[in-house]
């Protein structure tokens, strides 16, 4: 955020000086000789182009901060759609639950796999990603 902001600033400041190139363009418009005038309307349009490239600037972090707040409010609705109950994570209507260890260190939601107990081992959850197991 302090990014627009700086470069909304900027865009502010440029803009003030062209409007003062301008001024003095307007005020001494008959008294300007023709070099003169014609170095004072380059700098203008200088100027005006800062402040294009300010306002591009300002329009690039405005989108990125844009697709971060969605990004943020779809996290947000993941986080009130999801259960921990048992050491996993359930979705309503979903009966399969997802990688605790997946989902609190990378934020991804992963299916686990069913594993059927055997002799020596019981029946469980398992996570190809990180391959931690967890008992059903």
């Amino acid at each position: 955020m302090s990014g627009m902001l700086a470069s909304t600033a900027a865009a502010v400041g440029i803009i003030d000086k062209a409007v003062g190139i301008a001024k003095k363009l307007a005020d001494d418009g008959g008294e300007l000789d023709k070099a003169t005038l014609k170095l004072e309307l380059a700098n203008l349009m200088s100027e005006l182009a800062s402040v294009k490239m300010e306002v591009i600037t300002t329009q690039a972090l405005l989108f990125q901060a844009e697709q971060k707040n969605i990004l943020l409010e779809e996290q947000l609705k993941d986080k009130h759609a999801f259960k921990f109950d048992s050491g996993l994570y359930w979705k309503e209507g979903d009966k399969t639950p997802f990688c605790p260890a997946c989902k609190e260190k990378d934020a991804k939601f992963i299916h686990l796999h069913y594993f059927v107990g055997g002799v020596s081992y019981s029946a469980g959850w398992y996570c190809k990603v990180c391959r931690n197991e967890f008992e059903a």
